[in-house]
């Protein structure tokens, strides 16, 4: 049974091998490589927004932390010489009201081809009146 068209079988798998190389060929050369995953620490949280002003106070938006870390996955040239400083991470505040504490999601801006893995992280933000400190 294993002589049975053997030819044949060879052919096939030396075919199946050339598809391969080839369709690897071409990932790579579109810049996409293998998938990887990295742990980026301490991207910098940034503010966006204002809060809602009522009145003429001033207000200071306090931030549970400055820093995030993430874990990151995208082609592999792509995600090696990603750093934190190339990662936008920021909380709107458009809209919060003073006297308040909330919890929104840390929002990120990557390049096309990275995405985040796992749930975005959370982060506890208080916005109180200066003049009442």
């Amino acid at each position: 049974m294993i002589h049975v068209n053997l030819g044949l079988k060879i052919f096939g798998l030396v075919l199946a091998i050339a598809i391969w190389v080839y369709i690897n060929a071409i990932v790579q050369t579109m810049g996409g490589g293998p998938l990887a995953y990295k742990d980026i620490k301490a991207v910098e949280i940034r503010l966006m927004g204002e809060p809602l002003f009522l009145g003429k106070n001033v207000f200071v938006v306090e931030l549970g932390r400055t820093t995030v870390d993430i874990r990151i996955r995208g082609p592999e040239q792509e995600i090696e010489k990603l750093t934190p400083v190339d990662i936008t991470a920021y909380v709107d505040v458009s809209g919060l009201k003073s006297g308040k504490t909330y919890s929104p999601v840390v929002k990120f801006v990557l390049p096309s081809d990275v995405e985040l893995v796992g749930a975005p992280p959370l982060i506890r933000v208080e916005i109180k009146d200066r003049n009442l400190q």
